[in-house]
């Protein structure tokens, strides 16, 4: 879990501007964290952030000084953390100093740039793990969810006693523990790995999608495709995106031929028979028709029905790929959403 500072104060996402040369010294223990994090966060808005942006990250109508930012910030982490500080406390969790200054030193903006195009937040891998492990066991009293152990597969349940997160052919309830996944009939089955049938990406493990690509009914967990591999959607490419292609002889955006619906040939009318373009005609008889069944009817030899303007099938024209795992780094707004407290 982490404190939502963006929604907590109001903020309002902004792009950044030019940055200073300071630096932040980082030292967080159990007792000082609140205070760290909101050097950190002050620091890379003072370095960062024009005056107008800092009054809306402080939800602020007039200037503050650096020291006052800081003041703000260690309040507000405190009044929202007092949970925390409280299971520390008890001895209910402990705290890892290594995790904490790790992810805020990933987070201090560098003294050279407030913004960046990357293929990853730098601070995304130091700040996976919380700092905060909960100690109690399953079965034990417990009064929030981060005093149980082996989170994030367990919480503290309604009789206040650590539990574990259900696994296989156990119903789903509070949700299945990580490796598993809410099965059809309501009862939580183990994720697949690379190679395995899925329905949904909810049934593969952690990085993997289900792949539709050889056959259409029965997915295959595969791995993400990077930057310029066939895509059939977002969910197959490792950046998130997939280009598109376009329906032909229309505007909307297409992975595969079945999402794109006939249209007449002469027009981007939808059709489903070439009778949706206009009235046929029966080619011996020459009365109209919109099925070749009223040719039949005719009695007439080889009597067919044509029609003027033909439904074309759907075609999705281009080459739909993966886009470049690109992310953009902001050092003014974008770690204040970053800030790590539980």
């Amino acid at each position: 879990m982490r404190l939502a500072f963006l929604s907590a104060l109001g903020l309002l996402v902004s792009l950044p501007v030019g940055c200073g040369d300071d630096g932040v010294s980082v030292s967080a223990d159990e007792n000082n964290f609140c205070g760290e994090i909101a050097e950190v966060g002050c620091h890379n808005f003072y370095q960062c952030c024009s005056e107008g942006e800092i009054e809306n990250l402080l939800n602020v109508s007039e200037p503050r000084t650096e020291a006052q930012c800081r003041d703000d910030l260690t309040k507000l982490c405190d009044r929202l953390g007092n949970q925390l500080t409280d299971s520390i406390k008890a001895g209910r969790v402990s705290f890892d100093a290594q995790i904490m200054n790790d992810c805020l030193n990933a987070i201090v903006a560098p003294s050279d740039s407030c913004a960046a195009i990357d293929t990853a937040l730098p601070w995304k891998q130091a700040c996976m793990t919380s700092a905060f492990v909960g100690k109690v066991a399953t079965g034990a009293a417990c009064f929030f969810n981060h005093d149980c152990a082996g989170a994030p597969d367990s919480f503290c349940g309604p009789d206040q006693k650590c539990q574990q997160k259900p696994t296989a052919g156990f119903p789903c309830g509070t949700g299945c523990a990580s490796q598993f996944y809410c099965g059809p009939s309501g009862t939580c089955v183990a994720k697949v790995s690379t190679g395995g049938p899925c329905t949904s990406s909810d049934a593969c493990t952690t990085d993997l999608f289900c792949d539709f690509s050889q056959n259409p009914t029965m997915g295959m967990c595969a791995a993400k495709g990077p930057g310029g591999t066939a895509c059939l959607g977002n969910d197959g490419c490792a950046s998130g995106s997939c280009i598109p292609g376009r329906c032909m002889g229309t505007n909307f955006t297409c992975y595969q031929d079945t999402q794109c619906s006939g249209h007449c040939a002469n027009s981007t009318l939808s059709c489903t028979t070439s009778a949706t373009c206009g009235t046929g005609t029966c080619s011996v008889s020459s009365i109209s028709c919109t099925t070749q069944t009223t040719c039949d009817n005719t009695g007439q030899t080889g009597d067919t029905c044509v029609f003027p303007v033909l439904c074309l099938p759907g075609d999705c024209v281009g080459d739909p790929v993966c886009t470049n795992a690109l992310t953009t780094v902001d050092y003014c707004t974008g770690t204040a959403s970053a800030l790590p407290v539980l």
